[in-house]
């Protein structure tokens, strides 16, 4: 289902919920890697609203060592 016009065209969704709407695919993709990193055991998925492109899974992350 899609939001009233928010404007944006890329949802984020956690285990099938909605979670968040971003404008920019880059901004959205890298808001669901966020997530992943924070949430690993979950599905985060960026859909595109229009369906004008697929759906992009965000795989687990590996986590950054700081030196």
């Amino acid at each position: 289902m899609m939001p009233k016009n928010t404007g944006a065209r890329w949802e984020i969704t956690v285990d099938g919920k909605p979670r968040s709407y971003r404008v920019d695919k880059q901004i959205a993709i890298e808001s669901a890697q966020y997530l992943k990193r924070k949430n690993p055991n979950v599905e985060v998925t960026v859909s595109d609203l229009e369906g004008v492109e697929g759906t992009v899974v965000i795989p687990p992350q590996t986590p950054k060592v700081r030196q």
